[in-house]
C-alpha cells in the first residue's frame, strides 16, 4: 500500500485501535480504604458507582492481599513486584529509595509506553523510575485540587503512544476533609453498623469523635475518591482512549474504624479487592473467589501490554486465569509486617519485621516475632480507629482464627490443643515462605 494511502488509512481509524495489542492502563490506588466499604463488595450504602460500573465490566478478584500493611511498602511492591524484604523498603520513612531496576514504568516504557505518575509516589525522581511524564509529588493535590496536570498529559499523549498512568491520590487518607456535597449523597440514618460493633459505644452523630463520626468522614472521603474516577473516565472518553483502556484497582492498606487495620496484620490491615477491567478483552461479569496476592498485578500488567516480565517478579499474571485457561491456584498467602519507622538506618528487614502471617482458604495465622503493644508513637501498631481492640502480644505468641466462622478475626483460637497440629505446619510453612523468597535469619 503506498505510504500516504496507509496514513489516510490510519487517520481514519477509531482512536486507540492502532495500539489494540497495547492497551493504555489505568492504575488506581485507593489509600487507607477499608475493602467492605465500596459497593462492588456487597456494601449497598457507599457511593461508589464509577468504580463498581468499571468492577462489573471487568474481572474481580475480592480475596487479593497486601505484603505489608502501611503504604510505602505496598507501594514498593507496586512499582516493583517483589516483597519489602526484597526491596529495602519494609517501613514508612527512611532514606533509602527504592531501586528503579525492573520498576513497572521502566518495563513499560522500553515496551513503547509514555508513562505519567500522579499522586501518592515515595521514590525520587519519577524519571529514574521510568516516568516519562508527570511530578510525582502531588499526593496532597491530586484529585483534591483537580486533575488538570493528567488531563493535558491525556490531550498530548492519547492516541500517539499507549498511556500508563499511576493515579494514586492521597484519598480517602487523612485529612478526612471532604466537600459537604459527597457528605449530603447519604442518608446516614441508614448508615450500616458491622457486626465487629454491635453492642459498642457508636459515639453522637454530629459532634466530633465517637465511631459514627468517624464512619461519616470515611463514606464521604470514599465518594470523594469514586468522584474522581469519574471525571477520569470521563476525560478518557471525550479523547477517544476509553475503550482501549485497562483499570486495574487495588488499595493499598486497609483502614477500619472499630479494628485492627492499617500497620496490622490483620484482614482489615492486608485484605484488599483486585479488578481488571478492559472492554473486549478482559472479560465481564468475572469474579474469582481465590487467593491471590498484590504482587501478581505487576506480572499481569506486563502481560496485558505486552513488555518483558523479568525473572524477579514475586507474583504470576492473572491473565490465564482471567482467559479461562488452566493456572495454578494458590493455596496459601503471606507477608511480613514491620513497624513505621526503621529502628536503624541499615535497612535490616529481618531485624524490625514484627509479624508473620499467613493465610489459606479457611484458616489465618500470626506469628509475633517482636514484643507489641498499641503504641500512639507509631513504633509497632498505628492507633487510627476509635475504640479499636488492638491487642499486645510478647515475642513468640500465635493467633490463629477460622475465618469461615470468624471473618474479623475476634476468636483467637491459638490456646485450643487440637489446632496445634495445625498451627505448628501454618508456622513452618510462613517460616519456609519467607527463607524461600530471600529473607535472613529472624529476630531469636
Amino acid at each position: 500500500m503506498p505510504r500516504p494511502l496507509l496514513l489516510l488509512c490510519l487517520l481514519f481509524l477509531p482512536w486507540g485501535s492502532v495500539f489494540a495489542g497495547q492497551p493504555n492502563i489505568v492504575y488506581i490506588i485507593s489509600d487507607d480504604h477499608d475493602y467492605e466499604h465500596l459497593g462492588f463488595m456487597g456494601n449497598k450504602f457507599v457511593h461508589t458507582p464509577t468504580l463498581d460500573g468499571l468492577a462489573k465490566q471487568g474481572t474481580v478478584f475480592p480475596k487479593a492481599h497486601l505484603p505489608m500493611a502501611r503504604c510505602h511498602p505496598t507501594l514498593a511492591s507496586f512499582l516493583s513486584g517483589r516483597w519489602p524484604h526484597q526491596t529495602g523498603i519494609y517501613y514508612n520513612y527512611g532514606e533509602k529509595p527504592l531501586s528503579p531496576e525492573n520498576s513497572l514504568p521502566n518495563q513499560l516504557k522500553d515496551a513503547g509506553y509514555a508513562t505519567y505518575v500522579e499522586g501518592k509516589y515515595w521514590e525520587g525522581d519519577p524519571r529514574a523510575m521510568g516516568f516519562t511524564h508527570g511530578a510525582g509529588k502531588t499526593a496532597k493535590t491530586f484529585v483534591r485540587d483537580g486533575q488538570d496536570e493528567l488531563f493535558g498529559f491525556i490531550d498530548e499523549v492519547g492516541g500517539k503512544k499507549p498511556m500508563f498512568i499511576w493515579w494514586a491520590p492521597l484519598i480517602p487518607h487523612t485529612p478526612h476533609n471532604p466537600p459537604k456535597k459527597f457528605k449530603d449523597l447519604y442518608d446516614w440514618a441508614k448508615m450500616p453498623v458491622p457486626a465487629y460493633m454491635e453492642g459498642r459505644d457508636l459515639g453522637p452523630g454530629k459532634k466530633k469523635g465517637g465511631w459514627r463520626k468517624k464512619e461519616e468522614l470515611s463514606y464521604a472521603m470514599e465518594a470523594w475518591l469514586d468522584d474522581g474516577v469519574t471525571k477520569l473516565v470521563e476525560k478518557l472518553r471525550k479523547a477517544g482512549q476509553l475503550e482501549n483502556t485497562m483499570f486495574v484497582f487495588v488499595i493499598d492498606n486497609g483502614w477500619c474504624n472499630g479494628r485492627p487495620s492499617k500497620g496490622s496484620p490483620f484482614e482489615k490491615g492486608v485484605r484488599t479487592p483486585v479488578f481488571f477491567t478492559l472492554p473486549g478483552t478482559v472479560k465481564a461479569g468475572q469474579r474469582f473467589d481465590r487467593l491471590i496476592s498484590t504482587n501478581d498485578i505487576y506480572p499481569t500488567i506486563l502481560d496485558y501490554a505486552g513488555a518483558a516480565i523479568p525473572a524477579s517478579a514475586a507474583g504470576q499474571s492473572l491473565r490465564p486465569v482471567m482467559e479461562g485457561k488452566e493456572a495454578a491456584r494458590r493455596k496459601a498467602l503471606f507477608g511480613a509486617i514491620y513497624p513505621a519507622f526503621a529502628t536503624k538506618g541499615d535497612n535490616r528487614p529481618e531485624r524490625d519485621i514484627y509479624a508473620l502471617y499467613m493465610r489459606d482458604e479457611r484458616w489465618k495465622y500470626i506469628l509475633y516475632l517482636q514484643d507489641v503493644r498499641a503504641d500512639r508513637n507509631q513504633k509497632y501498631f498505628r492507633i487510627q480507629a476509635i475504640e479499636c481492640d488492638y491487642p499486645e502480644r510478647a515475642r513468640g505468641d500465635e493467633d490463629l482464627f477460622d475465618l469461615e466462622a470468624d471473618p474479623y478475626e475476634q476468636k483467637n483460637l491459638a490456646r485450643d490443643p487440637k489446632h496445634r497440629e495445625r498451627m505448628d505446619a501454618m508456622k513452618a510453612e510462613a517460616l519456609m515462605w519467607w527463607k524461600e523468597t530471600g529473607g535472613k535469619n529472624l529476630p531469636q
